[in-house]
Parts: structure tokens; C-alpha cells; sequence
């Protein structure tokens, strides 16, 4: 086959891509147009109702169609001004046509807004209902007062917020009968009458439940609604978004029953509740190059019992140190309005630690295997500015043993294994085989604000746990232990995301040094490792431990440096840089970084993430890839 015809081919497309992907070239303006004398949103407005600057960027204007444009103008800027409340404006207009040497035209228009129209009469009325103290309130509270700038934008929202304030003071049927504004523009003056008719106030009567799986009595706490309350829209609106946020309902419908003769001014209401199906079952499957395949099924249990309680029971297996999970959770609702509630748990994980992951040519393995049982109280969210805030706190109970003596030495002889053992001493081989027993109390605050909830474009998180225990608990061992986790996102440009995330964690606990390693006394569990694609990304999950360490490091510093820029909707690329490390002591930190790019695309049920990560430091592996969907917080 001839390759010149192919390489030209490849040419001609190669050219002919360039060509569609660059941007078009912009003929050079022929009209610039200034405008000055107001500012702020007098300026925008009238900016945006001038035909003449909307039509100023496009080329090809004619000498005519600019001059009939330019003569529009005044009157365009009067009419937007009107709104603010100024009617009487001066308009100084100036068409300068374009010199030979550039081809501008040049339109200017300095505006003079003159005196500003104010409130005078202020006449609202109310017909249907005499002697309201409440409603008489909402006439002296209208937010366009006497005497204060005209501006119809207030007084639109005024005017609607008021007949909405009626409606929820139970007057349902209420409606305008005049809403007038009489301008008397050389006066600068404005009068606004109003007048509702409000009709007959209706009251809440009785409310019933239609659902049959939980108890009536555990349903009654959800209500915002009372008998014998004012009847409005409102109030029916907020109590099916509680009803419809709480978890246990898929739809959520409020019906006014037909009204009885005896009671006329009186609403009886009817909730019908649709319940999600009693079992929901989750499986997943995963692969990333630092935990190998991994596979989690889990099973709610949504209902036990008629008082809200719920059930989980999930596991996971991860191909990565054979790591396994399995945790039970349960779940008692004690206040279901302001989502305060007890959770009972209790977990096991379990994973192994071999001579290879210690760096030895060879050795035995042990399994570190952790148990958990614990109860949490979950006070209720609250609100702190733009912040919602979440406490947890609780007690855990907690054993963990594992053989690090087996892994460095389990390929010798059991002779040579007692041989060992006596010249450590029991003080070092109980170091190396630790069975902790210990009574853990602990608290999470955690502050979470985001502009959206799967794709945060400008959002904040802070986590912070706080932990410990004490011999005089019972406990074996005594530690605490410190961990503040942060995220933040910001916007960039139109489209484009910073995020930025850090880890820092700090345990205070004894240590022994045994054969040239410290052991720290805390359970493995709680100890800090770093890597992985929540941590430093570029080395295997967990991979980073201190160097004078084999399970973990007593304190971590770690912090992410992310830029994400939109390529297409939906689709964007991304950068990162990762550093920090796992250590024992402040004085022998030592830290690695990795850095990477990045994929992501907006799917229905989160942000997905494939990142690619390069080890900048020594590392097990050249590079990782990491698969998360799911929004970042």
C-alpha cells in the first residue's frame, strides 16, 4: 500500500480537527458603548435593557441600524430605571461616528437618576375577618414603609410575602381584591392601596395516620401539626418534609378531608404513608491496584418492631492482607423530630501481617485480629451558620491480639523459638504478642457545609475525634489519642474546582523498643498508616508506616492539593499532589509525596474518580489507580 495518500489523509484530518477546535476568530468590534452617572443595580439594569450595548459585540452593524439603536437608547434607560423608583431621569446621548483609521463607533450616555419616588399613602385593608389583632400586625409590618424609596421589586415581594402571612394565619381562601400603585411622578410621590379578602380562617382538626407497619403513637412525634393550629399550606408543606427526610417513608401524602357540616371552619387531615420495602439488600464489587479485589454485601433491615428501630448487618472482604469485616449495627430512635438516637454496635476486622510486609526474606504471619462492642448516642443535627453540625459520642469495648514474634522468627524451630523467647525476656515477648483488653470512650464533632449534595462546587468539612482509655477503666493499657480531618472545595473560573485536604492525627501512649522497633501500647486499630486513595495517593493502602515502626505510628500528618478542570459537561480532568507520612516521634518525621492525574465524571449517584498515582518517594509499586464513586463529603 502507497503510505504518501494514507499521510496525507492523516494530514487533511489532523488539520481539519485543529480547524474544529479553534476557537472561531472574532472580527473586531464596531461599536463601543460607555455608560455612567449610576452604578451598581441601576447600571446593570440599564446596561441590560439597552439594545444598543446588547447589539455593540456582534459585527456587521450597519451606519443605520447604530444610529436607530442609538436613538432607542433613552428611552430604554428611562423604563429601567422606573423600577427602582426613579421616573424622572436626564439622559445626556452622544453618537460619535467612527474616524478613518479604526472604524469605531462610539455611543455614550451619562444618566442623571434625579429625585427618587417615595411611600405615601399606604391604605391596607382586610375584609372578612373584623377585630385580628394579627392581621392588623401584618399592616404596620408591610415592608415598604412610608416615606422610604419606591421600588417595585420590594413592593412585588412584599405584597406576596403578605398574602402568604395571611393564608398562615388560617385564612386559606384569602385573596386580593385591589393592589393599586398611583405614581405621581412631578410630586415623585406613591401611593399603594391594598385590600384582602380573607374569607373564613380554617383550623387543624382532628389528624389521622393511613399506613400499617409502625405505631401510631411512635408516628404522633413526627408532627409539626396540631389540632386546633391555624390551617396553611406551610405548615403542610413542613410537616411532609419531615415526615419524607425521616428514612422511613417513600411518599408522603397530606389530604384534607371533606369538611363537616357541624364544623365548617374546622380541617380535618389524613397522612398516607408509603413504607419502603421492610428488607433492602447491597452488594459491590471493586479493584483497585492497593487492595486488590474486594467485595461488601450488606442487609437493612428497615423495621423491627413498630417504634422505628432499624437493623444492618453488612460484611466486606478485601484481597489485600486478606482483610475481612463484619459489623452489626442497631439502631433505637429516641427523639424522631430532631433525629437524637442510641446506636448498639459491634464489629470485627481482621487482616494479615506477614515477614513479607515487614521486609524480611523470611518468616511466619499472624492474623491481627480486632473485636469491638459499642453503644453511641447521636445527638440531634443543629445548625451553626451555614453549618450543620453532628456529635457522637460513646463507649467501646475492645480486644485485639496478634503474634509479631511469629512473623519475624515463625520459620524457625520450636526449640530455637523458646530459645528466643528466653533471651528476650517476657517483658519484649509480650510486646511482640500483645492482647489488649480496653474500655475506649470517644467523641466525634463533625461540621459539614456544601452548596450541593452529590457535586459540591463550594463546600467545607471538618471531622474531629477524640478518644482514649485508662487502667482505672479496667483497661490493660492507657492512651488518647487527637484526629482532625478537613476538606475543602472551592470554585475556580466558571467551572474549574480547588480541594484541598489534610489529616492530622496525635496519640499520646507508651512504647517499648524491641529488636530496633517501637510498639506502641494501642491497639493496632487506632494506630495511624498512611497511602492509599484517601491518604496519599501513589502507594498501596496502608503501605506507610514509620520506619522504626510494623503496625503503625502514634501521629500522621498528611494534606492533598487538588485541581480539577472541566473539559466537557459532566466530564472533567483533573491534578493532584499528596504528601505527609505516618510517624512515632516529631523529631524523626519523615515525609513522602505522590502526585497524580485524574478522571472524573458527574454520574447520577455521585462524582466518579479513576486516579492515576505516582509514587514520588520509594514505594512497593510505580504507580496505583484508584476507582471511588460517591460525593467527596
Amino acid at each position: 500500500m502507497n503510505a504518501e495518500p494514507v499521510a496525507r489523509l492523516l494530514l487533511l484530518c489532523l488539520l481539519a480537527l485543529v480547524a474544529l477546535a479553534a476557537p472561531a476568530a472574532r472580527a473586531a468590534p464596531t461599536l463601543a458603548v460607555e455608560v455612567s452617572g449610576i452604578e451598581g443595580e441601576l447600571l446593570d439594569n440599564a446596561r441590560a435593557a439597552l439594545a444598543i450595548a446588547q447589539q455593540a459585540g456582534k459585527p456587521g452593524l450597519g451606519a443605520q441600524q447604530i444610529r436607530d439603536l442609538h436613538s432607542r437608547a433613552p428611552d430604554e434607560i428611562r423604563l429601567a430605571l422606573q423600577p427602582f423608583g426613579y421616573y424622572q431621569p436626564t439622559v445626556e446621548d452622544r453618537l460619535r461616528e467612527p474616524p478613518a483609521s479604526d472604524g469605531l463607533w462610539r455611543a455614550s450616555y451619562v444618566i442623571d437618576p434625579g429625585p427618587a419616588v417615595t411611600v405615601g399613602d399606604l391604605d391596607i385593608q382586610f375584609t372578612g375577618a373584623s377585630g385580628d389583632a394579627q392581621l392588623a400586625q401584618l399592616a404596620t409590618g408591610f415592608a415598604l414603609a412610608k416615606d422610604t424609596r419606591l421600588d417595585h421589586r420590594r413592593y412585588e415581594a412584599a405584597k406576596r410575602d403578605l398574602l402568604q402571612a395571611v393564608k398562615e394565619l388560617g385564612y386559606r381562601d384569602a385573596a386580593y381584591t385591589r393592589h393599586r400603585v398611583v405614581v405621581d411622578v412631578p410630586a415623585s410621590r406613591a401611593d399603594i392601596a391594598l385590600a384582602i379578602a380573607t374569607g373564613p380562617r380554617f383550623y387543624i382538626g382532628a389528624i389521622t395516620f393511613e399506613q400499617e407497619r409502625l405505631d401510631p403513637a411512635f408516628l404522633e412525634r413526627f408532627l409539626v401539626l396540631h389540632s386546633g393550629a391555624p390551617y396553611n399550606g406551610a405548615a403542610l408543606a413542613e410537616q411532609r418534609r419531615v415526615l419524607s427526610r425521616s428514612g422511613y417513608f417513600r411518599e408522603v401524602e397530606i389530604l384534607p378531608l371533606p369538611g363537616d357540616p357541624a364544623r365548617p371552619d374546622t380541617v380535618d387531615l389524613r397522612i398516607r404513608l408509603a413504607d419502603y420495602p421492610p428488607n433492602r439488600f447491597r452488594g459491590s464489587l471493586g479493584w483497585g491496584t492497593d487492595t486488590g479485589f474486594g467485595a461488601q454485601l450488606d442487609w437493612t433491615r428497615r423495621y423491627v418492631g413498630g417504634r422505628g428501630q432499624r437493623f444492618t448487618a453488612s460484611g466486606a472482604a478485601v484481597e489485600e492482607r486478606n482483610k475481612l469485616a463484619g459489623d452489626l449495627n442497631y439502631i433505637i430512635p429516641m427523639d424522631p423530630l430532631s433525629g437524637s438516637q442510641l446506636e448498639f454496635s459491634a464489629r470485627h476486622e481482621s487482616k494479615d501481617l506477614t515477614y513479607e510486609d515487614v521486609g524480611l526474606p523470611e518468616g511466619g504471619e499472624t492474623r491481627i485480629a480486632t473485636n469491638l462492642v459499642s453503644a453511641f448516642w447521636h445527638s440531634p443535627p443543629r445548625e451553626w451558620g451555614a453549618f450543620s453540625l453532628e456529635t457522637r459520642s460513646g463507649i467501646s469495648l475492645v480486644a485485639e491480639d496478634y503474634d509479631v514474634f511469629e512473623v519475624l522468627f515463625g520459620n524457625l524451630s520450636n526449640a530455637d523459638q523458646e530459645f528466643l523467647i528466653d533471651l528476650l525476656g517476657p517483658q519484649a515477648y509480650d510486646t511482640l504478642t500483645p492482647d489488649f483488653e480496653a474500655v475506649v470512650g470517644s467523641v466525634r464533632l463533625t461540621a459539614r457545609r456544601a452548596d450541593e449534595r452529590l457535586f459540591i462546587r463550594d463546600g467545607d468539612h471538618f471531622r474531629l475525634d477524640l478518644l482514649g482509655t485508662d487502667e482505672a477503666l479496667g483497661s490493660n493499657i492507657g492512651f488518647w489519642q487527637a484526629a482532625l480531618s478537613t476538606w475543602h472545595i472551592r470554585p475556580l473560573f466558571d467551572s474549574d474546582r480547588v480541594l484541598v485536604r489534610t489529616a492530622i492525627g496525635y496519640s499520646e501512649a507508651k512504647s517499648d523498643n524491641v529488636l530496633l522497633v517501637d510498639f506502641n501500647k494501642m491497639p493496632e486499630y487506632y494506630e495511624f498508616r498512611a497511602g492509599g486513595v484517601h491518604s496519599i495517593r501513589g502507594y498501596g493502602w496502608e503501605e506507610l508506616v514509620p520506619d522504626d515502626a510494623i503496625t503503625g505510628g502514634k501521629h500522621q500528618v498528611i494534606a492533598s492539593v487538588e485541581y480539577e478542570h472541566q473539559v466537557i459537561p459532566e466530564w472533567s480532568v483533573a491534578v493532584f499532589v499528596d504528601g505527609g507520612n505516618a510517624f512515632n516521634d516529631f523529631d524523626r518525621i519523615k515525609p513522602v509525596y505522590g502526585a497524580g492525574i485524574g478522571v472524573r465524571w458527574r454520574s447520577p449517584v455521585g462524582m466518579a474518580r479513576i486516579d492515576l498515582g505516582i509514587p514520588l518517594d520509594d514505594a512497593e509499586d510505580s504507580f496505583q489507580v484508584y476507582i471511588t464513586v460517591g460525593p467527596e463529603f
